[in-house]
């Protein structure tokens, strides 16, 4: 059939049964965040198999940091050059082998590294995923290659859920208005059941993710 006799055909259905888009309904309200979204978070982390550590001042932090270090059994590491407490988390992992070469070029570096810490510029409530924005020091390797990914979540990254990325998206943007090149949506550590139904950790991705919610003003 011609290009000409697709269309007229298309037409005559249209005419036919015409298009008719019902309204969309509208999106609740999200609720605020509350005293008790560090148990929302946690609640929502538990069947996803990860467990959030929470730290009242940045030397807890680093604490936890180690202890995880620790029983990851981590002999190396490589960072966000832009994290919260960087410093007290270098001085927690002082033992540990630092990998800096993190750029353009990072992945054969990073496949080698034990664990990669981050931060989440949003954490959602609702599902427990971790909203992570590539940028300049934030390599997004960093979170993907390593076997095990430890985030660390601000008090100030709670959200209730989807809802806040768009204003996230525009508080990253450059200056010419332009979304960042990536937002990573981490939720829980990676996972497939393609074959048969079997679920195997780590084929894509990390295959364990830790979380450190930093409960003070930051």
């Amino acid at each position: 059939m011609s290009r000409q006799g697709i269309l007229a055909t298309l037409r005559a259905g249209l005419r036919q049964a015409p298009l008719d888009v019902p309204e969309a309904p509208t999106r609740p309200v999200s609720a605020p965040v509350g005293p008790g979204a560090w148990g929302l978070l946690a609640a929502a982390l538990e069947p996803l198999d990860v467990r959030l550590r929470l730290a009242a001042s940045p030397a807890e932090a680093a604490g936890h940091v180690a202890d995880i270090a620790r029983e990851r059994q981590a002999a190396t590491y490589a960072r966000w050059q832009e994290l919260p407490l960087g410093p007290e988390v270098d001085a927690a992992l002082a033992g540990l082998g630092r990998v800096t070469n993190i750029g353009p070029d990072c992945c054969q570096a990073l496949a080698q590294v034990d664990l990669g810490l981050t931060f989440a510029q949003a954490a959602l409530l609702d599902s427990g995923s971790l909203a992570l924005v590539s940028g300049p020091g934030r390599a997004r390797a960093v979170s993907l290659l390593p076997p095990v990914h430890l985030c660390l979540v601000p008090r100030s990254a709670l959200a209730p859920d989807v809802s806040a990325l768009p204003e996230l998206l525009r508080r990253h943007a450059d200056a010419q208005g332009r979304p960042p090149s990536c937002l990573n949506l981490v939720t829980g550590p990676s996972s497939t059941a393609d074959i048969e139904l079997v679920l195997v950790r780590g084929v894509h991705g990390p295959r364990a993710l830790e979380v450190v919610g930093l409960d003070w003003g930051i």
